[in-house]
């Protein structure tokens, strides 16, 4: 009896944490600059970001949220507090009214998806949806579609919610989708403990099945360890500063999302 039951249970990790088939080799590129190339002159998520990334020759990671008007802009937090010195939210204002606030000290505003694909023409993309009214809300996943329908190069669909990469994988199975991750234990972000094992070790891969994992450098978890050993899933490091980091992660990671540090 009890070797049935350890059975069961391997049997049922195994089958939690299973990410897809197989069907991508290789990352289209093992580079990709977190929200652009950005730095003190430079803000996050900016088109100058995405410009100088391109110039640079990286893929770009990017982050997506609606606006109350159901346009899908480029910014990652919920509210406008640490990149624009305004205490509103995303997802309260409508994009003519996002558009009168700058980014940082810059001249920038919050550009629209459609916008960075139209600069980056055919730049690799890794694309976060951010749904920041629930992790169960998949509205954002349609809009993303449309906007990235006619882009010419990859776009690659990554999100904490489990639920928005479960969307892709009934809707839109023909889009590479990811599943990030990280130690939520470690930092609850808002998790119960229980929400947050079960991230942390990618027991929610079976609502999904990913393509790609993307895990923070550093973090350790046997879910992660079993899913990339035994079903070698393309893995990508998130967010990768150091040098020293891509020695100590370079048998882990196909690919990093990476900040260049100043």
């Amino acid at each position: 009896m009890a070797v049935l039951l350890v059975v069961v249970i391997i049997g049922l990790l195994l089958f939690l944490i299973k990410p897809n088939s197989q069907r991508i080799g290789l990352l289209p590129t093992k580079m990709f600059a977190h929200r652009g190339l950005h730095g003190a002159e430079i803000p996050e998520n900016s088109l100058s970001a995405f410009a100088y990334a391109k110039q640079s020759g990286y893929g770009v990671e990017l982050d997506v949220q609606l606006t109350r008007d159901k346009q899908v802009v480029v910014f990652h937090d919920p509210d406008l507090k640490r990149m624009c010195g305004v205490d509103k939210k995303v997802n309260e204002l409508t994009y003519a009214e996002l558009k009168q606030y700058r980014l940082g000290t810059s001249s920038q505003g919050i550009p629209l998806l459609s916008e960075v694909l139209e600069l980056l023409v055919d730049v690799p993309v890794i694309c976060e949806l951010k749904p920041h009214n629930g992790n169960t809300n998949t509205e954002i996943c349609e809009y993303v579609c449309r906007e990235i329908a006619q882009y010419a190069g990859e776009v690659w669909i990554e999100s904490f919610s489990p639920f928005i990469v479960r969307w892709f994988k009934k809707n839109r199975p023909d889009i590479i989708r990811g599943q990030l991750s990280m130690d939520f234990i470690a930092q609850r972000e808002g998790l119960n403990f229980f929400e947050a094992f079960v991230m942390k070790h990618l027991l929610i891969n079976f609502l999904g099945r990913p393509d790609f994992i993307a895990y923070r450098a550093g973090d350790r978890a046997f879910g992660f360890q079993i899913c990339r050993k035994l079903f070698k899933p393309l893995c990508l490091a998130w967010t990768v500063t150091e040098a020293e980091q891509y020695r100590e992660l370079g048998d882990v990671y196909h690919g990093y999302i990476f900040e260049e540090k100043e």
